[in-house]
């Protein structure tokens, strides 16, 4: 099983951490950490939004699924979502999914 961590960095900066397996059993996660990056960039008038995926060592279409959804959200609220720190098993389902952006470095 996977973790989800939403951190606020300050500077209008967040960093959503994903850990694990991230597999279809971590919806409820999954939607909980977009419904807290919502709440932080209510109140922190958010620039970017960062996803660190350095520690997945699984990642299905429940963690694609999340990457679009805070994509659009971002979109919609006018804030920057970015990739960091990709592992191999997520720049592999990125792929696979024909993600069109760049996954930042990969690990």
């Amino acid at each position: 099983m996977g973790q989800v961590e939403v951190v606020d960095r300050g500077s209008r900066e967040i960093v959503v951490f994903l850990r694990g397996d991230i597999t279809s059993g971590m919806a409820a996660q999954l939607s909980a950490a977009l419904d807290q990056v919502g709440l932080l960039e209510r109140v922190d008038d958010l620039h970017r939004a960062v996803v660190d995926t350095r520690e997945v060592t699984a990642f299905g279409r429940a963690g694609v699924d999340f990457l679009r959804r805070l994509e659009a959200r971002g979109k919609a609220e006018d804030y920057e979502v970015a990739l960091s720190m990709t592992s191999q098993p997520v720049l592999r389902a990125l792929e696979d999914a024909h993600w069109p952006h760049a996954t930042g470095q990969v690990v």
